[in-house]
């Protein structure tokens, strides 16, 4: 059975708090969660429910367990495993671990990373020309590409950040 009083508890917790680009910039794990769904809906030819219910919820272990900021996560990739165990062991709690398929997991990386690069060229696009966030744009179009979605993906960044692509507004 779903913690259902702690899931939607968990989705006001704000994201972002460890960058200090971001950190004052709102976005809470409910928005993000909602902003992947859209995404895996609109990229994906035919998402299971299990995706979805993965994209709804992938994060719902961060209120206990924290969120590790990325550069920390590539510094120090034991400890990065182990809260990412203890995250996990969080969502089995919740009742809704996720139950993907090895493409599913890539389908929710690339969904959940173009969201955060969707959120960035929303609220904060003067980041976009740096090396982490062309590195993230990078990595979801190659991700793209392997799924069969780098069209629309390719579309997409072209306007969000078109100063950085050639496209339009």
């Amino acid at each position: 059975m779903r913690d259902l009083h702690e899931i939607l508890r968990g989705g006001y917790c704000t994201r972002w708090h460890a960058n200090p680009d971001l950190a004052h910039v709102r976005e809470t794990l409910a928005e993000h969660h909602a902003r992947v769904a859209q995404i895996l809906l609109a990229l994906h030819p035919s998402p299971s429910r299990h995706l979805i219910d993965a994209a709804l919820h992938h994060d719902a272990g961060e209120p206990e367990c924290g969120d590790l900021p990325g550069p920390f996560k590539v510094a120090h990739p034991k400890i990065a495993a182990a809260h990412a165990a203890c995250e996990a062991q969080r969502l089995v709690e919740l009742g809704c671990p996720p139950n993907l398929s090895e493409t599913e997991l890539r389908w929710l990386k690339m969904a959940d990373r173009l969201a955060a690069y969707a959120h960035v060229a929303h609220v904060r696009p003067d980041l976009l020309g740096r090396f982490d966030w062309r590195e993230t744009l990078a990595e979801v179009v190659a991700q793209a590409w392997q799924l069969g979605c780098e069209v629309e993906v390719e579309a997409l960044s072209a306007r969000l950040a078109p100063q950085l692509i050639g496209g339009e507004a």
